[in-house]
């Protein structure tokens, strides 16, 4: 009994091959992310037109088929209509192919690298062109009189001595800050007409600041030239579509607008600027001008 068992296990023994030969998987050629990425992209539109097609197909026509095509033509930016039109399919099988096309050509450019950028890109150039043109088209139309800035140049308008600064946070912060700027003007030496006229427009804009952001903050600062007071806010910021209305129409008024704010404000300072940004905040800069001859805030306070 011993002597078979013996046989039996050795024979096993030797019938199996080593154990290198049917242990090493078979190395499959590596494929880059972007590759995987296509190879995805073709299933899912291969899937999105075998639903829509629900038949049976040439091989030409073969959803799998389509999907490739439909997938390169996107991605080197070829005419789809033309392309399509030029592989001769049936006219339902077109159709699908098409209606496809339209559906799904926003979706795909997304996960193509070189054309998202390209979008990306694009996309910046022309908010960037329609900024240009709003701020210029408000500023001949405003006489000069209200100029959109950029955030990086908010800063220069911050050079000088700065007299005092105000958080808004909340209602009662209004008056505080409004008595602040009172006091500040009145230190340096403008004249009481002025800082009235001053204080007028000063207390539109940090209202609005409760009325259209969720918090904010003044500024107050002496320039060689006169007074530049900077209203911050963090809040929605303001549409560009809707400034020439807010600048130009008198009493116009949304949520999101100043409504006669503008308008007083272009009224009764040298200039108004204006930097925003969607969903960060905007910055407000009132501009008082010493008039011409007037010796400065602090010489005057001085005499």
């Amino acid at each position: 009994m011993k002597s078979i068992f013996n046989k039996i296990f050795t024979a096993d023994k030797e019938d199996k091959p080593p154990v290198s030969q049917t242990l090493e998987p078979a190395v499959k050629p590596f494929q880059t992310i972007h590759e995987n990425q296509n190879r995805a992209l073709i299933t899912w539109i291969e899937n999105y037109l075998a639903f829509k097609l629900r038949t049976d197909v040439t091989n030409a026509e073969h959803p799998t088929n389509l999907a490739a095509c439909l997938l390169a033509w996107i991605a080197q930016e070829e005419d789809v209509y033309l392309k399509a039109k030029e592989l001769q399919l049936s006219d339902k099988v077109h159709r699908c192919l098409l209606e496809t096309y339209e559906e799904i050509k926003h979706d795909v450019v997304l996960y193509l690298p070189s054309l998202s950028k390209s979008s990306t890109v694009q996309q910046h150039s022309a908010d960037e062109e329609v900024w240009q043109v709003y701020r210029d088209v408000i500023y001949a139309v405003t006489q000069r009189k209200f100029l959109l800035i950029r955030q990086d140049e908010v800063e220069r308008f911050k050079e000088g001595k700065l007299l005092c600064s105000a958080p808004i946070v909340e209602r009662a912060d209004i008056p505080k800050a409004r008595d602040m700027a009172k006091q500040c003007l009145l230190d340096i030496g403008v004249p009481s007409t002025a800082v009235m006229s001053h204080l007028l427009v000063i207390s539109e804009a940090i209202t609005n600041i409760l009325k259209h952001a969720r918090e904010g903050r003044m500024l107050v600062v002496e320039t060689e030239s006169g007074i530049h007071v900077l209203v911050e806010d963090k809040g929605p910021g303001f549409p560009l579509k809707l400034l020439p209305k807010t600048t130009l129409l008198a009493g116009y008024s949304t949520k999101k607008s100043l409504g006669q704010g503008f308008t007083l404000m272009m009224k009764m300072t040298e200039q108004v600027l204006l930097s925003t940004i969607p969903d960060e905040g905007s910055t407000l800069i009132l501009v008082f001008h010493r008039k011409e001859g007037e010796l400065s805030y602090e010489r005057s306070s001085a005499v």
